[in-house]
């Protein structure tokens, strides 16, 4: 019995500590770096919302893609190049942080969370559709 309990007490250490390490891991950009980026074709942008959310308004060439844990994703790499960095924005941090945990475990190396989400981009006047 006290085997179990120890190796379920190091097991729940063990699933923290990753979880503070996917937190550290997330890049942030912000609005205006990813606006002189775009400028110069360096960047990739996706929105994770919910299709109704993306016509309602969405950033300028932003490809709208909901990526799932439990689905197979690869029919959407079609529109993404994994050589090119991704900047992702959602409706909340937790979308955002599964998006870009997908990416790059399939392979993504450089993705970013849009610091502020859409709001801060359109503060900075960001083009929207």
């Amino acid at each position: 019995m006290k085997k179990y309990l120890l190796l379920f007490t190091i097991s729940l250490l063990f699933a923290q500590g990753c979880k503070e390490v996917e937190a550290s891991e997330i890049n942030m950009i912000s609005p205006e770096e990813m606006l002189d980026r775009m400028k110069k074709d360096e960047i990739q942008v996706l929105d994770v919302r919910s299709a109704k959310e993306f016509d309602a308004a969405h950033i300028f060439k932003a490809k709208n893609i909901i990526l799932s844990e439990n689905n197979d994703n690869s029919l959407y790499y079609d529109t993404l190049a994994k050589d090119k960095p991704v900047v992702i924005y959602g409706k909340n941090k937790e979308n955002t942080k599964k998006a870009i945990k997908i990416l790059k475990n399939d392979g993504f190396e450089e993705v970013y969370e849009l610091e502020g989400g859409i709001e801060n981009w359109m503060l900075i006047g960001g083009e929207i559709y």
